[in-house]
């Protein structure tokens, strides 16, 4: 009998996993909808969150599996950390932004025209946004657009 050391379970492990993550994630999938499913007949959350999980899940994971299985990953990983990333970091940047230009009490735009105010929030998105796709491309070339898994 040979005796493993915790090291080498967790190597063992990992192996597994990533040759049956497909299935641990279905598994996962059956285990959360049934328990959101079990909490939403006991009256603790809304109907809203089992519909959600049990429909927006399997696109997902779908996804995921033939983004790993196509043959254009690196074009799948370079959209994922560009829009990823813009999303990520592009909001708090716009929320800031917008909050220096209409909220404080010293903001240069906080009683001005409809247009003039209209415009700096369409310039604000797309700078904030335009501006962490292009921090967190630059990210992506640095790690060759290499997931974290």
């Amino acid at each position: 009998m040979v005796v493993l050391s915790i090291k080498e379970k967790l190597k063992v492990f990992w192996k597994k996993y990533k040759e049956n993550w497909l299935w641990v994630n279905i598994g996962g999938y059956i285990v959360l909808v049934s328990m959101n499913w079990f909490l939403y007949f006991l009256g603790l959350i809304h109907l809203t969150v089992p519909i959600f999980i049990s429909l927006i899940f399997p696109p997902i994971l779908i996804s995921v599996f033939f983004t790993r299985k196509s043959s254009h990953r690196r074009i799948i990983y370079r959209l994922i950390w560009t829009i990823g990333g813009a999303l990520v970091l592009g909001f708090p940047i716009w929320i800031l932004i917008n909050y220096i230009l209409y909220v404080a009490p010293w903001a240069p735009l906080r009683n001005s025209d409809t247009i003039i105010a209209g415009v700096f929030f369409i310039l604000s998105t797309i700078i904030s946004y335009g501006g962490a796709a292009y921090l967190f491309d630059r990210l992506g070339k640095k790690r060759d657009f290499r997931p974290f898994m």
